[in-house]
């Protein structure tokens, strides 16, 4: 009965000592780095919405504060049961003209996953009582988008809500016309409105995928920009949209932690078949980041 109590006792100890020895190697699962959601921060650098209350008729016209003009008209506008428009009523603007301005308003310039060459990108709003206007059918409004060396063949495409974010149609179709240091166009839609062109790039595409073995990638801001098209996407996810092979790119991601420091990503490059792209975030100041998006 000793004997056998001793070999009990050893094997309970023997398995205790195994057990308590795997816990000891086992190694321990690392923790990726975290980030809070960027949109507070991007609110306190974007442009802001302006407002202009027009209470009699004149020659106009409203001039936004990046250079945007708009020549309103009282008559062309209605409430959305059809009713007619009296003075005064407020007129609603926001300009982005840098692809800066763009990463902050998250607004990348995509139309049904094509790159478009985007010269600029508004927001025209009325209301009259706090009731959101809207253009009578076959009425327009006349914009005048700024541009120092402007090009022909610039369309007026509207900005359309899809799955949260907004792409891009020119349906109805409307063409930007050259002026003197930029573009005239008759606008049939109040909204968002991008004066842009179908980008010329290779029809021969890859997509990239991105992933990090040190950060949480779910709350970092994710953007490519093409230098040549002058056109930005945003990443939703870890795989990106269509990108054109040879096209030189620059790829930044931005994160923010709960301590409300920044970090980001960016790699100045041309895209290639090597689309698996394995990054880390490194941190980065307010004024450090404003500088590196003005580069863009």
């Amino acid at each position: 009965m000793k004997t056998s109590f001793k070999i009990t006792f050893l094997l309970f100890i023997g398995i205790n000592l195994i057990s308590c020895s795997k816990k000891r190697i086992e190694p321990k699962e690392e923790q990726l780095n975290s980030y809070s959601s960027i949109n507070s921060y991007y609110d306190s650098k974007k442009q802001q919405e302006q407002e202009f209350i027009i209470d009699s008729t004149g020659s106009g016209p409203i001039i936004g504060n990046q250079g945007t003009m708009i020549w309103v008209s009282k008559e062309n506008l209605m409430f959305p049961n059809g009713d007619s428009v009296q003075w005064p009523y407020t007129v609603k603007l926001i300009e982005l003209y840098t692809p800066k301005d763009m990463v902050y308003y998250q607004m990348p310039n995509i139309s049904n996953g094509s790159l478009l060459t985007t010269k600029a990108e508004v927001r025209i709003r009325a209301f009259k009582n706090g009731q959101e206007l809207v253009l009578r059918p076959g009425c327009f409004w006349l914009v005048k988008v700024r541009d120092v060396s402007p090009v022909s063949g610039m369309k007026i495409y509207y900005g359309v809500q899809s799955s949260g974010y907004v792409d891009w149609t020119n349906n109805p179709a409307g063409d930007f016309l050259v002026t003197t240091n930029g573009y005239f166009g008759n606008i049939a839609v109040l909204g968002w409105v991008s004066c842009s062109m179908s980008a010329s790039v290779s029809n021969v595409t890859t997509n990239y995928t991105f992933s990090s073995s040190i950060d949480d990638l779910q709350n970092v801001s994710k953007f490519i920009y093409f230098t040549n098209a002058k056109c930005l996407m945003q990443v939703y996810g870890s795989t990106s949209g269509s990108l054109p092979n040879g096209e030189p790119i620059k790829i930044i991601f931005i994160g923010i932690n709960s301590s409300n420091q920044l970090y980001f990503y960016y790699n100045n490059t041309q895209v290639s078949n090597s689309n698996q792209i394995n990054l880390s975030l490194s941190p980065i100041s307010d004024s450090q980041l404003t500088a590196l998006l003005d580069t863009l």
